[in-house]
């Protein structure tokens, strides 16, 4: 077992010592999220748990650069992973779901930028879910957020595999972007592609993302889908509206998930945000309404601490998703007529 495992640990250390010793700067990253929830599904008992990723995704990553002639080249690693043990999982809020152990799960790319914009090459986020955030009333949170209807496993899927893309320099408040996915064993798909196009005007941020993925498998249907995502900032009170609609080899009539609310910033350490949030579509009648909001307090300057709660009505015939987690002891998963409840609070921390 030594040698199994205690080789490729020396090898890469050597490996980013080495990358260290050439690189202008490294810097560390993470964010941590772990706390408690007590959630409920009608006709069943409340059930208390330790989870992590209550509001966002746990990760740590380093990035190495170096800068010469106008240009900076750099190298991005990131690892997603949980706080607490579940079915020997190591490996947690990154590409593929069904591998346990992977490393470097969520980024492992090289990248180039200068005045002409940024090119990525590797897995890297996908730039079209990103722009979900600019919208989302609540940031994308794992409870109670568009998230958990937002359907993740086509073509708005997180992270992309083996993509290259460009993000371009601000142009009269214009960003765009464009991602491109070659054909991938692993993968799946023949090709992909997702476009982007941010504007932003003192306090008006919109966002809007289209995104195709065909696959090798002929019997399958496309993936399609368009977000468009706007925040408006009133000085303590951000709005904030969300429209995304899919079709999926499941969705065939367009799965349309929409979320409007905003954020209120109380003081200088607390912030209140909240969401109304309808996801529908015609195939199977699948329609869930949630309501939620949550409470963020700073401890310190990287210590957040939080509590939050959401409640989803299965409204539908279809048996659909009530949050956005891993594994967790109620599921993520609701049938018709059911509603769903969480109350979660734990601690968030970013450096």
């Amino acid at each position: 077992m030594k040698k199994i495992f205690v080789r490729p640990i020396v090898a890469s250390v050597v490996a980013l010592v080495a990358m260290n010793a050439y690189a202008d700067g490294a810097s560390v990253y993470a964010l941590i999220d772990g706390g408690m929830a007590s959630s409920r599904i009608s006709g069943g008992k409340s059930t208390t748990e330790f989870v992590t990723g209550g509001v966002a995704p746990t990760f740590a990553g380093v990035k190495f650069e170096k800068s010469a002639e106008g240009l900076t080249a750099g190298v991005q690693l990131e690892q997603g992973f949980l706080l607490n043990k579940i079915d020997g999982r190591t490996s947690a809020f990154g590409y593929d779901y069904s591998d346990k152990t992977e490393v470097l799960n969520r980024q492992k790319n090289i990248y180039v930028k200068g005045s002409v914009g940024t090119f990525v090459f590797g897995m890297q986020p996908n730039i079209a879910f990103n722009t979900l955030f600019v919208g989302d009333p609540r940031g994308g949170s794992n409870y109670g957020s568009a998230l958990q209807s937002v359907n993740t496993e086509g073509g708005l899927n997180t992270i992309d595999n083996g993509a290259v893309s460009y993000v371009s320099p601000a142009m009269a408040g214009v960003t765009l972007g464009v991602q491109h996915l070659p054909q991938s064993s692993d993968t799946g798909y023949k090709t992909g592609t997702r476009v982007t196009a941010t504007y932003t005007n003192g306090k008006l941020t919109a966002a809007a993302a289209t995104y195709g993925s065909a696959y090798v498998d002929a019997t399958k249907k496309d993936d399609t889908g368009t977000v468009l995502a706007a925040n408006y900032n009133f000085g303590k009170f951000t709005l904030k509206g969300l429209l995304v609609s899919q079709k999926t080899d499941t969705y065939t009539s367009a799965l349309k998930t929409q979320g409007v609310g905003g954020a209120y910033v109380l003081n200088g350490k607390t912030t209140l945000d909240g969401g109304l949030y309808t996801a529908k579509s015609d195939t199977g009648n699948y329609k869930v309404n949630t309501t939620a909001f949550g409470a963020y307090y700073k401890l310190m300057k990287d210590l957040t601490l939080y509590g939050q709660y959401a409640v989803s009505d299965n409204k539908g015939s279809a048996t659909a998703h009530w949050n956005f987690m891993w594994k967790t002891v109620e599921g993520e998963t609701f049938t018709a007529g059911q509603k769903a409840s969480v109350l979660s609070a734990g601690l968030l921390y970013n450096f």
